[in-house]
């Protein structure tokens, strides 16, 4: 045997061992391919319809209770109506900031939940009442 038919059966031998390296990458890729159309894609279920309207009326019997308390106070009109039912988180843990109106006038109410029962008139702590344009109407130090 001479040295040219050596190295043709090394090239053969390596030829095959990349066509078997070729076939399998190929069968790899494609099994990716099916793996990856195939799976369902991971969603986060949106919140149930149930879920907002018990939030919104969670915020609207909160805003309530804060808005009771400043009328209670005659910090604002007692014909004062919720401006909307959303209501901001404050940066202090229980505090809560709620906006009323009146057809002249719109106020900040920001209080503090002192307790879970919103009907106890101690439940609802005011911290400030603002009005728009007209500054500060009442500030707990």
């Amino acid at each position: 045997m001479t040295d040219q038919q050596a190295n043709v059966t090394g090239l053969r031998r390596e030829w095959v061992a990349a066509l078997i390296f070729m076939a399998l990458g190929g069968a790899l890729l494609i099994a990716v391919v099916v793996v990856a159309i195939l799976s369902p894609p991971k969603m986060i279920a949106p919140a149930p319809a149930r879920n907002v309207a018990v939030q919104r009326q969670l915020a609207i019997a909160l805003c309530n209770a804060g808005l009771a308390s400043a009328q209670g106070f005659a910090l604002v009109p007692a014909y004062t109506k919720l401006a909307s039912d959303l209501v901001q988180v404050g940066g202090v843990k229980g505090r809560y900031t709620c906006f009323a109106q009146t057809d002249a006038a719109r106020y900040q109410i920001t209080f503090d939940l002192m307790c879970r029962d919103l009907n106890k008139p101690k439940c609802v702590n005011l911290y400030s009442v603002m009005q728009d344009g007209g500054g500060t109407i009442y500030q707990r130090r």
